[in-house]
């Protein structure tokens, strides 16, 4: 986290390209709808500091990253956070159902598109942001999406198959096991490289099911595969924690201890799902 703050920093000091660059501006749930109602883009973002939201943990950081790197004058960064993730605020009409953290586009009001769930990276969320902004306006242009809010709302996909519904598990895995990697890092710094050697083993035995599942994942952007996909990651949460806690002895109220990350990394290594 200290390493983020400091890339933040630097990149807000490089010069005059970024030197307008502003700080996120942080909302509350009852500023969101008249926020939105400015021309120009805005893209929001919804998380929550609950800890019981795995996802959602680092999100603001690398959202913050991405608002510092922006070189667009155009677009404006936004937050709204509630303090129980699963307990979401009415925001107004602009704002549907769906999982934390996400991104979402807003053009003079009316959403384009959701620019995914937590970030891999700054880069990686301004160049979403990017592909959104090139594509076609949302249909029936000139409907107020505060009386129409379905005008700009994607259309759902097919319900997930069970091999679709597998890998997204796995990708919900890779990034719980990422945190697993960070956290035993800080435990013994000795051994942090050796942590993320084992990780990237793991990652790279499943590569292909991780990439169909980011594929999956940029062309689901309804309301409907967002919650539906909430519901996986949540149910793959849940089993991930009741096998930290049987196998690496790790729960919510104790972290990882040199014996877990032991365990942790030779789970790695066996590139086991």
């Amino acid at each position: 986290m200290k390493f983020l703050n400091i890339a933040v920093a630097a990149g807000a000091a490089l010069g005059c390209t970024m030197a307008f660059a502003a700080k996120v501006a942080e909302l509350k749930p009852t500023e969101v709808d008249a926020f939105l109602s400015k021309p120009g883009y805005v893209v929001l973002q919804l998380t929550s500091p609950d800890r019981g939201c795995k996802y959602c943990i680092g999100a603001d950081k690398t959202f913050d990253q991405a608002a510092a790197e922006s070189t667009d004058r155009n677009t404006v960064f936004a937050r709204v956070q509630w303090p129980v993730w699963h307990k979401a605020p009415k925001m107004g009409a602009r704002i549907g159902i769906g999982g934390v953290p996400r991104q979402i586009v807003f053009k003079d009001g009316k959403e384009q598109r959701q620019a995914g769930g937590r970030p891999e990276s700054a880069s990686a969320l301004l160049a979403h942001i990017e592909t959104i902004r090139q594509l076609p306006p949302a249909p029936a242009p000139g409907k107020d999406v505060t009386y129409a809010p379905e005008a700009a709302e994607a259309a759902p996909q097919a319900a997930l198959t069970p091999a679709q519904q597998d890998v997204l598990r796995l990708y919900t895995r890779k990034d719980l096991l990422k945190e697993l990697v960070a956290a035993c890092a800080r435990v013994a710094p000795p051994k942090a490289a050796a942590y993320e050697r084992a990780f990237q083993t793991w990652t790279v035995a499943h590569a292909g099911a991780l990439n169909e599942a980011a594929m999956l994942k940029l062309s689901r952007t309804s309301r409907e595969d967002a919650s539906e996909e909430a519901a996986l990651a949540q149910g793959e949460m849940r089993t991930v924690e009741a096998w930290m806690a049987k196998d690496l002895n790790i729960t919510r109220t104790r972290g990882p201890g040199e014996y877990s990350c032991n365990g942790l990394t030779a789970y790695l290594e066996a590139a086991k799902r």
